[in-house]
């Protein structure tokens, strides 16, 4: 790929977070602070398509992008997201290289889910100084699913990409 189309796609990957990161935060969540994740299905896809260092890059631009939008740059909220975004590409980056084949798009996903929510307890512990371990096992419920739910969406995108564009997909997909 030559680096302007590279630049160009990771522009549309990141425009792309932005508007489901955007969209997924004026939906009403039954509990503060839960989202799906939407933004995650693209980082996953520049994961899939791109690579490791592509998929940071999606994850973090999104976020300085997002708060800066949402008026949240530099806070504990910017702080907590940006955290989660790059623990959650790593370590999708990390279960594709060394563990693909058994888990798949949507198992990667939900190792990044895990490794989100994992790093979001430790950015509330570093910042308020309050242990958040009891939260552990309700935040790995919660991320098994969502990242169910991002693995599922990324899969299907996938797919349709395949049918539409030809198969392009690394060994993950």
């Amino acid at each position: 790929m030559s680096a302007g189309r590279r630049v160009a796609t990771l522009g549309v990957l990141v425009g792309a977070a932005l508007a489901l990161n955007v969209a997924e935060g004026l939906v009403p969540s039954p509990l503060p602070f839960v989202r799906i994740g939407l933004a995650n299905v693209v980082t996953l896809l520049a994961l899939v398509t791109m690579g490791v260092r592509e998929a940071v890059t999606v994850a973090v631009v999104r976020v300085l992008l997002a708060s800066a939008v949402s008026g949240t740059f530099g806070g504990p909220a910017f702080a907590l997201a940006m955290g989660g975004a790059v623990a959650a590409a790593l370590g999708m980056g990390a279960a594709a290289r060394w563990a693909a084949p058994p888990l798949g798009v949507v198992g990667v996903s939900m190792v990044g889910a895990a490794c989100h929510n994992a790093a979001q307890l430790s950015v509330v512990a570093r910042l308020f100084g309050v242990g958040a371990a009891g939260l552990v096992p309700i935040a790995l419920l919660v991320s098994a699913g969502a990242g169910l739910a991002t693995g599922l969406a990324a899969r299907f995108t996938l797919d349709r990409f395949d049918r539409h564009a030809g198969s392009w997909r690394s060994a993950l997909a």
